[in-house]
């Protein structure tokens, strides 16, 4: 028993190929909705905190930017299975299975993807709890995966009629995300969110993850989760993370999926100065230089987040902090950043 639970873990970290890509693998099908876009071979991703429902000239200079992927940031979902942008807190974008949102940023969303975009795939961003913040996401992910559970107003599981898998559905078929990113700080319970995962396979989506701390967790997830379905790693480089190396935490998690460091940008918590380990695209891109000797293998890279790029213009750091960097406009600032990471590579 324990040398097949290995043997599937192995297939699970890529380390492994299967007998039959058609029994082993998760196969995507278009009978149940699009396929979805798949990890582009040099992946350069900018986090979309600030961005609901935000405005076409920040959809604009995205699209021009040569970013590949955006994550839609920060989601949270609530007791009653409502979800919430982290930019409104007031008003659903999903409630009781349905789609209650901002019109407006469903075509801002789908412009991401109009043929001149350099963007090819969209994510969404689930954010849990931290510090002392009440149940959130992933507290109510573990409580509700379990269809054994009686919960008020709450259909457990994760059949056809769930909670779980009508928001799913709306974020694939409404929102039109390619995946959803996992950014659990908080709960930690694997086996939930494998069974997530498992449901997000059904509907055509892939599930990423988000990770800054505990890689045995993590690697628990990878080893729970069917081959094909979780097919890039984010690692965050900043704040608590601010000492991981990606080529590191490849060896922890003992996996061949990609791992893209996320750097925190100047502008971060509304400051130019260098607070919780921000950088500059200078910097960044020396740290992408320097992840990149240790694990040749790196092709991607991550900014966090749209709301501290605007901030950056906003405070006008260029100008007010010279040694922060020299862009003065918002999509001068993308491109940077964008730069950064791509020259890292």
């Amino acid at each position: 028993m324990k040398l097949l639970f290995l043997s599937f873990c192995l297939l699970a970290a890529g380390f492994l190929t299967p007998v039959s890509a058609q029994s082993d693998r998760l196969i995507y099908s278009s009978v149940n909705g699009s396929i979805p876009a798949a990890r582009a071979e040099t992946n350069l991703t900018m986090f979309g905190r600030g961005m609901y429902p935000g405005d076409d000239t920040t959809y604009q200079n995205l699209r021009n930017s040569g970013f590949t992927t955006v994550i839609l940031s920060s989601f949270y979902i609530r007791a009653n299975g409502d979800v919430f942008s982290g930019d409104d807190n007031k008003n659903p974008i999903i409630h009781d299975g349905q789609y209650v949102g901002s019109k407006e940023w469903l075509k801002h969303v789908a412009s991401l993807k109009q043929k001149s975009s350099s963007v090819t795939r969209i994510e969404i961003l689930l954010e849990g709890r931290w510090f002392n913040q009440t149940p959130n996401t992933y507290d109510h992910i573990q409580a509700w995966y379990d269809p054994t559970q009686t919960l008020p107003g709450i259909v457990t599981g994760i059949g056809n009629n769930s909670t779980l898998h009508k928001i799913l559905k709306v974020m694939k078929e409404q929102i039109g995300v390619d995946a959803i990113c996992i950014d659990d700080e908080s709960v930690y319970n694997s086996e939930s969110i494998a069974k997530l995962g498992e449901l997000a396979g059904r509907l055509n989506l892939h599930m990423t993850l988000c990770p800054f701390a505990k890689p045995e967790y993590w690697k628990d997830i990878i080893c729970r989760s069917q081959p094909g379905l979780i097919d890039v790693i984010y690692l965050q480089c900043y704040d608590g993370g601010r000492r991981n190396v990606p080529g590191v935490w490849k060896d922890k998690l003992q996996t061949s999926l990609p791992i893209d460091p996320i750097f925190l940008c100047r502008g971060a918590f509304s400051t130019c100065n260098a607070v919780h380990n921000s950088k500059t695209p200078a910097e960044i891109k020396a740290e992408m230089i320097r992840f990149r000797e240790l694990y040749p293998e790196m092709k991607g890279g991550a900014i966090w987040q749209m709301a501290d790029v605007k901030s950056y213009i906003r405070n006008n750091c260029a100008v007010q902090y010279p040694e922060s960097g020299t862009s003065t406009s918002l999509s001068q600032y993308i491109v940077d950043l964008h730069n950064s990471l791509k020259e890292g590579l």
